[in-house]
């Protein structure tokens, strides 16, 4: 999305003209539908802004400015070499508590630039233009101090504004950056939002209530599942179970949060020897959370529901739909949806895992019919013959600058993974594993974050079909 003449979409003309001028000069992928108060508000503006500048015409901002995947808006967005002026729109009252509050969340989300942030609201229906002082406070601004900072002498940034924020920048993990989850350095996006008022508000209707969020890796399911926990804890402790084996680091979080206990799911079934072989006891607890819980047994969650008694229990877990039902026998996956009254919903904005990568994996997994009409330009797959050709084309990877990610699951920017003769097709188009199963490889392959390379090793089959995905 480029930046586009204020001044030039302000003039008088019909509505439909209007919308495919503004599409003509921002180059958004789709047109977008003009909000008439806010059209009223963006006029009302640049007639304040004649007052004081000469050449108005000039001004190049980005309106209506989304970032990717997030959900997160701009009104108005003047980036330069040097700072950013935002300026938001309203049209009717709202509280300056308000006005602030959201001026504060837009510094947040422009800091990631390195730029000095200019911000201000413009309320057309008072006529009053105010700022945000560098205390965080509002205060009345002047015409002239907004004219002076949107001609600033240095040069406007002439590209794709969606270049310069990624995402996944602003999603952080607990697990990955516990200071900036602790600092609060994070905000929700407007879908993580919504699930949370639905699960807080039907919570105060039903304190037994039973939910589940799920979704594909990279939604930010983990974030929002303690951001849950630290608002339900802020009276009475509450306990989170954590399943899979990332251990230490959960601990290393754990040791700061004051309000929420940190359980394994070994300690569920009796598997931790640390644990003794006292019961389950979770009466203590107002609120019962559980991360990853596509990594629990059937049996733990049994456990885990009784020990629960009336407590709510707030659960979240990878979507695994691609995976053949015959590996989920054992696992909670299918059990989850038989928990009666359970509310569910589902994370579908991929941040934090690369979109074309995410896809992938899923088409990868389970084989879909017709031909994929998606390309893969971060995707590569290569085939070995043997051991050694194997060896060679990952020595050459990791040169490249690939990771190979096995037991330590740490996100990699560029991963490597090596496919052997194991790994093969069912009759119904799902990869199977002749050894291990292919959850934990699925793990592993959506630890990628940017490109991903396949080595398949002594398997054309698989191989084959890799390539037609591709």
């Amino acid at each position: 999305m480029k930046s586009i003449s204020i001044y030039a979409i302000t003039r008088e003309q019909n509505t439909e003209a209007l919308q495919k001028l503004e599409w003509h000069l921002s180059g958004r992928e789709k047109p977008m539908k003009l909000r008439p108060w806010e059209m009223d508000s963006l006029k009302a503006l640049v007639k304040n802004l004649q007052l004081t500048m000469e050449n108005v015409a000039s001004l190049r901002l980005f309106y209506s400015f989304q970032i990717p995947r997030l959900g997160k808006e701009f009104d108005l967005l003047q980036i330069k070499e040097d700072q950013i002026v935002n300026i938001e729109l309203k049209s009717g009252t709202v509280s300056d508590e308000a006005l602030r509050k959201q001026l504060l969340q837009n510094q947040y989300y422009l800091s990631i630039l390195g730029k000095a942030v200019r911000s201000y609201t413009y309320i057309s229906s008072e006529n009053r233009l105010v700022r945000l002082t560098k205390t965080g406070k509002l205060a009345d601004a002047s015409w002239e101090k907004l004219c002076e900072n949107l001609q600033e002498e240095s040069a406007d940034f002439a590209g794709d504004a969606e270049d310069l924020f990624r995402a996944e920048l602003y999603l952080i993990s607990p697990i990955t950056e516990p200071e900036r989850f602790l600092n609060r350095e994070y905000f929700l996006t407007a879908q993580q939002r919504d699930i949370q008022r639905q699960i807080l508000g039907k919570l105060k209707a039903d304190p037994g209530g039973r939910f589940y969020f799920t979704g594909l890796s990279g939604t930010g399911k983990s974030l929002l599942l303690y951001d849950l926990a630290m608002k339900l804890s802020c009276r009475q402790s509450v306990c989170m179970i954590h399943c899979g084996e990332n251990g230490d680091r959960w601990k290393i979080l754990h040791k700061r949060l004051r309000r929420i206990d940190y359980l394994s799911d070994r300690e569920l079934t009796g598997d931790d020897p640390d644990a003794g072989d006292s019961p389950l006891c979770l009466t203590s607890y107002s609120a019962i959370f559980v991360d990853e819980a596509h990594l629990l047994t059937s049996e733990g969650l049994d456990i885990l529901l009784k020990a629960a008694g009336q407590r709510p229990v707030i659960i979240s877990g990878d979507t695994e739909d691609m995976i053949a039902p015959e590996e989920l026998e054992n696992s909670a996956t299918q059990s989850l949806l038989q928990i009666p009254g359970l509310q569910i919903f589902r994370l579908t904005n991929r941040i934090r895992t690369n979109a074309e990568l995410s896809t992938f994996i899923r088409n990868m997994v389970k084989l879909r019919p017709g031909r994929n009409r998606r390309a893969y330009p971060h995707v590569s797959v290569l085939f070995a013959n043997d051991e050694d050709e194997a060896h060679n084309l990952l020595q050459d990877a990791v040169r490249l600058g690939y990771s190979q990610t096995d037991e330590t699951w740490q996100e990699a920017e560029k991963l490597v993974v090596v496919l052997d003769e194991q790994y093969y097709y069912d009759e119904l188009g799902y990869l199977r594993s002749k050894n291990l199963g292919v959850r934990s490889l699925v793990r592993r392959l959506n630890l990628a974050k940017e490109e991903l390379m396949l080595i398949v090793k002594g398997n054309e089959p698989v191989y084959t079909e890799l390539m037609r995905i591709l």
